[in-house]
């Protein structure tokens, strides 16, 4: 009996692909969704590139498309496979191996990148539970990310400061300049991390407990975790923030910035939002730049969030005529969540004022978050161009910034400073 029999026993359709058994000092699964990557070798290489942490390491590839995919989407999934089984074999080592999932014929109802994801993690599950190590960290990396070489070193690291870890989140930096792309693709790139990282830093002043990015190339989750919240989402298109904010509310979540991640900034049809979206429809339209939540939203967030303490044990008088006083559009937005009556039930189940806190966030959690957040853009702010938001968030926190002129780039390094905490 493996620790994960449980979990793997309710997936559907579940059936191992590798019958060997992994070796007994695993500690480390990456798993990474390929579609029409016949450049995959560079991912690949930069994992195999990486310095070797103690524990052994598996990376595991799920090649991937719908049974209805057209005759071009084959045609890039045979080099994507032929390339990859060429690269592995030339690379063996004990500690790290790369193993090869073929799933070119997907359902064509659920094929996509959370189903790929979800694929190889339940795998990565399966290899952990036959050699009983449920502390074991699945890893999820994108075909088209590379990596510091220290990647598996700091990952390590964390893990053995903090053996309770549930999960935990890898520092990014897209490319910005170079060669690579057109100059249209950095400019674009340059201003959507920043819109990235001001939602992040912005929901953090705000007081948000759980704010931290959800970029499917960049997390880690413990296996036993993995399985006790339900595996990964299979959603088509936003799987990662779906799946990692089961995780993150479990507490015991941490920030690794001792190394990085570089996912790449290409333009992709894949799924509807996201990186690749947002810079197809920036090239495609010729935007002036990329637009983002303005400010005000988040800081009536944080008047929220500084009462919220406030509403344990109140009754549900007392607690609607404290939500009635909050400013702007608050009170409409509450009223429309049933706020009263959440936050009474919320009071009936929980003993302490810590427990109340927990499961206040765990109520207006970051999917309420983000309508919030939109809704106030559609009825109210509207959304504003990131390089405002940025400006206006080295204001509101009073950072001393001399030079109004400072370009977009220099912006987003002075914000990775931040999310880096130098």
């Amino acid at each position: 009996m493996g620790f994960a029999d449980s979990y793997l026993q309710k997936q559907k359709g579940f059936s191992p692909v590798f019958a060997d058994l992994p070796s007994e000092k695993l500690r480390y699964a990456v798993v990474i969704p390929a579609y029409c990557e016949p450049g995959i070798c560079g991912a690949l290489e930069s994992l195999w590139n990486c310095k070797r942490p103690q524990g052994h390491i598996e990376v595991i590839l799920v090649v991937n498309a719908p049974e209805d995919a057209t005759p071009a989407v084959r045609s890039a999934n045979l080099d994507t496979l032929k390339n990859a089984a060429e690269w592995i074999r030339k690379h063996n080592d004990p500690f790290v191996r790369f193993l090869l999932i073929d799933r070119t014929s997907m359902p064509a109802r659920d094929a996509g990148v959370g189903l790929a994801r979800k694929t190889g993690m339940d795998e990565a599950l399966y290899r952990f539970s036959q050699v009983d190590q449920p502390h074991g960290f699945i890893l999820s990396f994108d075909a088209d990310s590379h990596c510091d070489d220290n990647y598996f070193l700091a990952i390590e690291e964390a893990i053995t400061a903090n053996p309770a870890l549930n999960g935990l989140d890898i520092y990014f930096e897209h490319p910005v300049s170079g060669t690579g792309f057109p100059e249209s693709i950095y400019r674009g790139i340059t201003e959507y991390e920043l819109h990235l990282r001001c939602l992040n830093l912005f929901l953090r002043y705000s007081g948000f407990l759980y704010a931290f990015h959800t970029i499917g190339s960049c997390f880690g989750v413990r296996a036993d975790a993995y399985a006790a919240q339900g595996g990964m989402s299979k959603r088509k298109a936003g799987e990662d923030f779906y799946f990692l904010h089961k995780i993150i509310p479990l507490g015991q979540f941490a920030e690794i910035n001792t190394t990085r991640v570089v996912p790449s900034p290409r333009i992709s049809d894949r799924v509807p939002f996201g990186t690749g979206a947002a810079m197809g429809k920036y090239v495609s339209s010729e935007l002036e730049g990329i637009m983002t939540y303005a400010p005000e939203s988040y800081l009536l967030l944080r008047t929220f969030f500084q009462q919220a303490a406030q509403l344990y044990k109140r009754d549900p008088v007392e607690t609607a005529d404290s939500l009635h006083q909050l400013p702007g559009i608050l009170p409409e937005y509450l009223e429309e969540l049933h706020a009263v009556e959440a936050i009474g039930e919320i009071n009936a189940n929980c003993s302490s004022p810590s427990s109340f806190i927990n499961r206040f966030y765990r109520w207006f959690d970051a999917f309420r978050i983000v309508k919030f957040l939109n809704y106030a853009s559609s009825s109210v702010y509207g959304k504003v161009p990131v390089r405002d938001a940025a400006l206006q968030y080295l204001k509101i926190t009073c950072y001393p910034l001399e030079d109004k002129s400072i370009s977009n780039f220099e912006l987003l390094k002075l914000f990775r400073k931040f999310e880096r905490g130098f």
